[in-house]
């Protein structure tokens, strides 16, 4: 499967509150930065799992607007708006990139996204 491709599953299933379909995507050793700077990286599928549970379980919707996709063998570059909405009802949208890189067996290996953490910590918390 092209990178792009899975990049578009893995953000369907985040859309869809897929958590097993998501979880499969990732190869057992991925690292995922999100945001990059921001959080700590987090490595292998069990902490992978604990971020779905703490970050994406607690929001009521999340959807992406693909905006660009560049293709480049194992990777791909996603350039997306984000609009999401907490459990308290608060709706917060923001432009980010993501880049997705496969390892040799097509599962996601690195995802890194970049997108600014404090203004939207300070949207949610206004």
């Amino acid at each position: 499967m092209e990178a792009t491709a899975l990049a578009r599953r893995a953000m369907a299933a985040v859309e869809g509150k897929r958590r097993e379909e998501w979880l499969g995507l990732f190869a057992e050793e991925c690292q995922v930065e999100d945001p990059v700077g921001h959080l700590p990286t987090i490595h292998g599928k069990a902490a992978l799992t604990q971020f779905w549970d703490q970050a994406i379980a607690s929001t009521s919707s999340v959807e992406f607007e693909i905006t660009r996709q560049w293709d480049a063998g194992e990777e791909a570059m996603l350039l997306a708006t984000v609009s999401i909405v907490g459990a308290n009802g608060v709706q917060v949208s923001y432009d980010g990139t993501f880049n997705y890189a496969l390892d040799e067996t097509g599962r996601i290996a690195s995802l890194r996204a970049f997108w600014d953490f404090p203004a939207v910590v300070a949207a949610f918390s206004a």
